[in-house]
């Protein structure tokens, strides 16, 4: 009897179930991309973040250094450090050359933390190469390629170096020839830290405990704006999400209930035969449900393929999304939830269909 109640769906009511099936299909496409991109969402945002610099940062609370054990202490607690060591030099002859801000810096460790410098040549220099900043440069008129001759310390020019901030107007060394320059071993003027930022304070009391003449500043600017953007971006997901859902039970629920309607000769012969409402309701809501199990299929497979192509434009490079059964299994029990929903309001009608009036053709 299950089994021709739903072909006889099948065979005579095409067009509904596949208004229903589409239906279900796309909200489970959009409920994949949302889902995925909503797992991988902070993860993203936080590394864009990365490009606007350190969220912390570690300043001598007295003095004019701190330990250079500060970075290695923040790396293994699972932050970004990057020293730099500020001092000064001479170019020109050892008596009456101009004295110029020097910075040192980890060309390595440095780069994620400052990737919006925006360098004229090449921002990895070895020991004995340099970058200018851009007001330095044009003061001093130096080109890419010159000799720099600065004391102690000399160094080709390999890059020009425009920040908007301090280093605009520094001659930038490795840190290796800073250290040289300023007599100085195992110790930085400051510290950029880049921490997650779940664990940000976590991180700062921390290295605060260990390090009591460190001074360790948060940088609420972008800090406070990541984890902002984060629940907004998550919060909007949400939202959306709970629409679409709505929108879709709707829909569902008005094609079930039509059909309930269309199919009410059958429903009365049944009830007149002793079948129970709960039973015929069953028979609706395991149609609806095997509508849901495909479309769940083919959904999660298409928003795959969105989610990477989304991904892709958003965040401007390269979005994989690998297959995951906990988001499949998400997606399947929603779209179940979606049409068993549905169905079952639809199948209130039943109530009202009375044998009878249906035997006698009315």
């Amino acid at each position: 009897m299950f089994l021709r109640f739903v072909l006889g769906a099948l065979r005579y009511r095409k067009q509904r179930l596949a208004i229903a099936f589409a239906a279900l299909a796309v909200a489970a496409t959009l409920s994949t991309v949302l889902f995925g991109i909503y797992g991988t969402v902070g993860q993203r945002i936080r590394e864009e973040f990365r490009g606007y610099g350190a969220n912390l940062l570690a300043v001598p609370l007295t003095g004019h250094t701190i330990p250079l054990d500060l970075a290695a202490a923040a790396e293994k607690l699972g932050a970004e450090a990057a020293p730099f060591l500020i001092t000064s030099g001479r170019i020109g002859p050892a008596s009456g050359g101009e004295i110029i801000p020097v910075a040192g810096f980890d060309v390595a460790k440095s780069a994620a933390l400052t990737s919006f410098w925006h360098i004229q040549g090449t921002r990895n220099i070895a020991p004995g190469e340099c970058l200018a900043g851009e007001l330095l440069a044009s003061r001093l008129h130096l080109t890419l390629g010159a000799p720099v001759a600065l004391l102690s310390a000399p160094c080709t020019l390999k890059g020009i170096v425009s920040t908007g901030a301090a280093e605009d107007a520094e001659l930038l060394v490795p840190f290796s020839d800073a250290a040289q320059l300023a007599g100085l071993s195992a110790v930085a003027s400051l510290i950029e830290l880049r921490a997650p930022s779940d664990r940000l304070e976590s991180i700062r009391a921390a290295l605060a405990l260990q390090f009591p003449a460190a001074d360790l500043r948060t940088n609420l600017a972008v800090a406070a704006t990541e984890s902002s953007v984060v629940l907004k971006f998550r919060a909007a997901l949400l939202l959306l999400t709970v629409v679409i859902l709505v929108i879709t039970t709707l829909c569902v629920s008005s094609n079930f209930s039509e059909l309930v309607i269309e199919r009410s000769k059958e429903i009365g012969i049944m009830k007149a035969l002793g079948a129970a409402e709960r039973r015929i309701t069953a028979f609706f809501i395991s149609e609806s449900a095997a509508l849901a199990l495909v479309a769940s299929l083919a959904g999660y497979f298409a928003g795959i393929l969105v989610t990477a192509a989304i991904g892709h434009q958003v965040f401007g490079a390269a979005f994989h999304v690998e297959p995951s059964a906990s988001v499949f299994a998400g997606v399947m029990g929603v779209m179940l939830a979606v049409a068993s929903v549905a169905t079952a309001i639809s199948a209130s009608r039943i109530r009202g269909i009375q044998p009878a009036i249906i035997l006698r053709g009315e």
